[in-house]
């Protein structure tokens, strides 16, 4: 698990200086049907077929669509806004939006007390988080679509949470998690093709072939690899606390890009979101202990 944190940091750090001059769209597409494909090829081993009902169908529409929404604005995302910004919208909404959902799509009843502190915590540091950009006190120059940037990156975040819940409704179904990933990037790629110039995919791919499959194993085929093993080994307590380090490892890797001059402000918000995560998760352990 601490690889794949230290993995998708810095690929994603690595994926926002290449996106400043070069299509992101064609390196998610790319990225996109290769987990597509990957998965396919490893889901056809398994064993168990569970049967495809209309309602299992209608979730992997919805997953569809919403993989779609947080992949790309997470791109979209790195390419206009600071990444560790970026990954501590992903980081905290997430499992803060996720007690939301699961009291409403999976009918869980009204969230604990310090669910509810944990979510105004979280929507306090992420409004510091956005002055610390629009002042001008964050490690990048705040532009004209920085806004942009950090608008996707928050609903990002919150389809991430939903595309958790989704996923754990087919799961209730039978479905593995090589099954899942297999058949949950059709949308996203349609949509990418709509998206993207098409005329310029060869191009793109001659020029800048390394840089796209860089792109695409560090921040979406390996990182799913590893956090499916780590989710198979070791309690799911241990997962989540990990995870929680993500903003910090990413403002560290920041240091290697010459665009981003490393900021206090930046950093005070990583560490907070990284202390209110890592508090939620011991939380949550306890409660099901």
């Amino acid at each position: 698990m601490a690889l794949y944190v230290v993995l998708s940091a810095a690929g994603e750090v690595y994926a926002a200086s290449y996106f400043q001059q070069a299509d992101v769209f064609v390196a998610l597409l790319v990225s996109c049907a290769a987990v597509c494909l990957t998965f396919n090829l490893l889901a056809g081993h398994d064993k168990g077929k569970p049967r495809v009902t209309n309602s299992a169908l209608l979730v992997f529409v919805s997953l569809n669509f919403v993989t779609a929404i947080s992949w790309i604005g997470l791109f979209i995302g790195l390419k206009y806004a600071e990444p560790a910004i970026v990954v501590a919208f992903m980081v905290a909404l997430g499992p803060a939006a996720t007690i939301w959902l699961n009291a409403l799509i999976r009918r869980q009843g009204t969230p604990p007390g310090s669910d509810i502190v944990v979510s105004v915590l979280i929507a306090a540091i992420g409004s510091y988080m956005i002055w610390v950009s629009a002042s001008g006190n964050g490690g990048m120059e705040w532009g004209s679509r920085s806004s942009f940037g950090l608008f996707l990156a928050i609903v990002a975040g919150l389809s991430l949470a939903l595309t958790n819940i989704l996923v754990k409704l087919l799961f209730d179904r039978g479905f593995s998690g090589r099954q899942v990933l297999a058949h949950r990037f059709y949308g996203a790629i349609l949509l990418l093709l709509a998206l993207v110039d098409q005329s310029s995919i060869m191009l793109e791919l001659s020029r800048h072939w390394l840089a796209v499959a860089a792109i695409g194993l560090s921040t979406i085929i390996v990182p799913l690899l590893l956090i499916q093993e780590g989710l198979r080994r070791v309690e799911p307590f241990t997962v989540n606390l990990v995870l929680s380090t993500a903003p910090v490892i990413t403002f560290l890797f920041q240091y290697f890009d010459s665009r981003i001059v490393p900021s206090p402000h930046t950093f005070v918000g990583n560490v907070l979101i990284t202390a209110v995560a890592v508090g939620n998760v011991c939380l949550q352990y306890r409660r099901s202990a």
